[in-house]
């Protein structure tokens, strides 16, 4: 027995599936079942109640899953620790962006904090994956879509992005002038799959709604989004710098539109764990957030007070005046 059981078995406690557990630890089914098998024979007790169609924790799963989670989190704050105190950690950042930020970002962050003598290795995450590399200690640094639950996280202040429609230019909406989220009404949507920030896909949903558009179908792209546009007559609904830099909103193909009012926006915050926004950390935190500013139009805005209230606890609601250096 060792700390990977327990790893395991709360993976699994938590998604009540081996199968999502799987996908969770990125590893296969067969290996996973096997590691809980072992730790129930060396314990003695059946952990969970399996059936074809549900898991379900046993008595002693339930009384075992908080110490399992302590023995985790005590053996990942062990590491940090240890890490943090190494004279290379000292000088080395593990920072994690999504898989849209633009490249004139990661070689600006790289550039800045070389002149910090700072080694930096990026990461390429959705928010869902960066929450969990921060706790499981795997990064220092991550930038990501708001809203999210997580405890145990600081979030810089959040930054802006209003987000308008993408469309095949044959679309019946390409001539209207001003569009309202209430015109999509009939039309397919094509949006990123929920999983990557399960707070954003639900806000700009509930946004869409709330706007007059209920999607009658929804499919989920990202590669494929040019292709469904042609194809369903659907629309994405994206940020302009995106639509653009994938050839959408420039070439004479797709047509990006901007929604009146501005209803809709994407939300991002740089984060790290609580109480280890210091030093060089806090630094390339501030670096981040200019370059984003520079580089991708990302814009300090108040969030509402709804939305405030849903994304990270506990979190600062200033970030001092950002500097490079």
């Amino acid at each position: 027995m060792d700390l990977r059981h327990f790893r395991y078995f709360v993976a699994v406690a938590e998604a009540l599936s081996f199968a999502r557990a799987a996908r969770n630890l990125n590893m296969s089914q067969p290996p996973l079942s096997k590691r809980i098998a072992d730790l129930e024979t060396e314990l003695g007790v059946r952990l969970f109640d399996r059936t074809s169609k549900k898991v379900n924790l046993t008595t002693a799963g339930e009384a075992f899953l908080p110490k399992a989670r302590d023995a985790v989190r005590a053996f990942d704050a062990a590491l940090r620790t240890a890490r943090l105190l190494s004279p290379s950690h000292s000088r080395r950042l593990r920072i994690a962006l999504p898989a849209e930020t633009s490249r004139n970002v990661l070689s600006d962050i790289v550039s800045r904090l070389q002149q910090e003598r700072v080694q930096v290795h990026l990461v390429e995450a959705s928010t869902a994956d960066q929450q969990d590399l921060l706790t499981a200690g795997e990064i220092d640094i991550g930038v990501i879509r708001l809203p999210v639950e997580k405890q145990g996280l600081w979030a810089s202040a959040s930054l802006g992005q209003p987000l308008g429609v993408v469309m095949a230019a044959e679309h019946p909406l390409a001539t209207v002038a001003k569009l309202r989220l209430c015109d999509l009404d009939p039309y397919t949507l094509v949006i990123f799959q929920r999983r990557f920030a399960p707070g954003l896909y639900d806000e700009v949903l509930d946004l869409c709604r709330a706007g007059g558009y209920v999607p009658h179908r929804i499919l989920h792209a990202t590669r494929m989004t040019k292709a469904l546009l042609r194809t369903e007559s659907a629309v994405a609904i994206v940020a302009e710098r995106l639509a653009k830099r994938s050839g959408e909103a420039g070439s004479k193909e797709f047509i990006w539109k901007p929604l009146e009012g501005s209803p809709l926006h994407w939300w991002s915050s740089v984060i790290c764990r609580a109480n280890e926004c210091v030093g060089l950390t806090r630094v390339a935190v501030d670096v981040i957030l200019a370059s984003l500013q520079q580089h991708e139009g990302w814009v300090p805005m108040p969030r509402s007070v709804r939305a405030q209230s849903e994304d990270i606890r506990p979190i600062e609601q200033r970030v001092d005046s950002v500097n490079a250096h």
